[in-house]
């Protein structure tokens, strides 16, 4: 009797070791571009209802190491609303010579948006994509003149 209850508590636990409350990701790359020209750098947002966001870096223009749960294992399989942020890097909070009265820069906090605020947000970016099973490759075209309404 011992022995088949220790083995229903290790089939159970083998079972449920097996089972996930994630959802099917899938391996997502792509390009981001401002004005034709690629995104030096910044993150991409993948947001799709019910699901948990994948966050996304651009290096160079390319999109890389898409993760929602652990590094690099993609997006969900959905309809997503994508956002996309920039920031240059952020100035010094100090001045090398505070006697001469020159203040800190304004962007010493954050830096300076490389893109169009609207762009950060998936709900006014007008940027989307449809993960499927499998590979995915995304194009996303920003422009200076922001997303188009």
């Amino acid at each position: 009797m011992v022995r088949c209850a220790l083995t229903a508590v290790v089939l159970c636990s083998a079972l449920a070791a097996g089972c996930s409350d994630r959802p099917k990701l899938a391996k997502v790359k792509g390009t981001v571009t401002l004005d034709g020209k690629p995104l030096p750098y910044g993150t991409v947002t993948f947001e799709a209802k019910g699901y948990r966001s994948a966050t996304g870096k651009i290096v160079n223009g390319e999109i890389t190491n898409v993760t929602t749960y652990d590094p690099g294992d993609g997006a969900p399989v959905a309809s997503h609303r994508v956002a996309v942020t920039a920031n240059a890097e952020p100035g010094p909070a100090v001045v090398a010579n505070p006697g001469e009265g020159k203040a800190p820069k304004a962007d010493y906090m954050s830096g300076k948006s490389l893109i169009p605020s609207g762009y950060n947000d998936p709900t006014t970016s007008g940027l989307t994509a449809d993960i499927v099973a499998g590979e995915n490759s995304v194009e996303f075209k920003l422009s200076s003149a922001g997303p188009k309404k």
